[in-house]
């Protein structure tokens, strides 16, 4: 298959996912938001081995699973298993690249990136004009890449701690 394949492949999980939002509410649509979030997450522009990307998305679970454990309250096993995780986390990076890391940390960015697009929609139908805004923004968070995505991540801090 192709790299051209994979983006047209990419694009149709994401056009059936917006279809199903926009549609007239017969079915929950949830297939095609997976298929359409599993084919973001699995186009990363570069042709990662079969051994790294089971890497990859080992380390984009535990990156969820310390920020599910990384909130408020809980109180002290909360905070062991918290210290555990980010343990193993560590462990996976030593034994991964950096590389690996910023794609999976990319990873887990756009799919939070792309749940919260599609929850925008989740209690009413698409207007046209919608879709083709959503179809946009879905296209152009495919195309981040982590360089554009650090370099954001800088400016928001700068003007956070600015302002």
């Amino acid at each position: 298959m192709s790299e051209h394949d994979d983006v047209s492949a990419a694009e149709a999980a994401l056009r059936k996912a917006v279809e199903h939002l926009s549609g007239d509410g017969t079915g929950d649509g949830s297939e095609s938001v997976q298929e359409a979030v599993q084919a973001l997450s699995g186009g990363s522009g570069q042709a990662w081995t079969p051994e790294q990307e089971t890497q990859i998305r080992a380390m984009v679970e535990q990156i969820r699973k310390l920020r599910d454990l990384n909130r408020p309250g809980g109180g002290w096993w909360r905070r062991r298993r918290e210290w555990r995780a980010r343990g193993r986390l560590v462990d996976m990076m030593m034994a991964g690249s950096p590389e690996l890391l910023n794609e999976a940390e990319l990873r887990t960015w756009k799919s939070h990136a792309m749940v919260e697009l599609f929850l925008k929609f989740m209690d009413s139908p698409m207007k046209q004009d919608d879709t083709v805004e959503t179809l946009a923004r879905i296209e152009a968070l495919h195309a981040v890449t982590y360089e554009e995505y650090q370099q954001a991540r800088e400016k928001l801090a700068e003007a956070k701690a600015a302002g």
